[in-house]
């Protein structure tokens, strides 16, 4: 539940400085770079599991 709070919060906050960056009041390539970061992470962190490894035998 944490991590889907906060992926949507940078996602909403970087689109908002997005939509700043087309109207010229923020720089726009800081805009793209930071909305393609957290969307990569959040989905990251979505995907991200446990996974077995494999039994370890001595």
């Amino acid at each position: 539940m944490k991590k889907a709070v906060i992926g949507l919060i940078s996602i909403l906050t970087s689109f908002c400085l997005f939509t700043l960056g087309l109207m010229d009041l923020f720089p726009l390539l800081l805009g793209i770079i930071l909305l393609y970061l957290s969307i990569f992470f959040s989905v990251f962190l979505f995907n991200e599991r446990r996974r077995f490894k494999g039994m370890r035998m001595k």
